[in-house]
């Protein structure tokens, strides 16, 4: 098993190590990119007016509810819904996960937990989310 193991690891190595002498093969033409930046025009000014309400809005959500105080309560207390709660849903959430034994016998706060570690940048979407599976 483990000569299987280190054939396969040498076989990727090789391969991989083929691709990066492949991409030698290309040539940057950086007179040609230059002349690109030249001719380009400027979209956006520093003086324009733009609503920037609406490129804040998912951090306003995310400053209101820290992501690692709901891992960390997702860990611990992950079979009452407590995370669930301190992210915004309804305390009838405890109840349903109790009568479940813990969220389907402890699967809930798992996914719970894995769809918060996969999403910490942004989380707006379990925030104020009262549906039985957060994710």
């Amino acid at each position: 098993m483990k000569k299987v193991l280190l054939l396969t690891m040498l076989m990727a190595f090789i391969a991989s190590a083929n691709s990066f002498a492949s991409a030698n093969k290309y040539k940057v033409d950086e007179a040609a990119i230059d002349q690109v930046f030249e001719s380009s025009i400027n979209v956006v000014s520093t003086e324009s007016d733009v609503n920037m309400m609406d490129l804040t809005s998912v951090s306003a959500a995310n400053d209101d509810k820290n992501v690692w105080v709901a891992l960390l309560l997702d860990w611990i207390l992950g079979g009452l819904a407590i995370h669930r709660v301190y992210l915004g849903g309804r305390p009838v959430l405890i109840v349903g996960y109790l009568l479940t034994c813990g969220g389907i016998f402890g699967l809930l706060p798992l996914g719970d937990f894995i769809a918060l570690l996969i999403n910490m940048n942004d989380i707006s979407k379990y925030v104020d989310n009262d549906a039985f599976i957060m994710w």
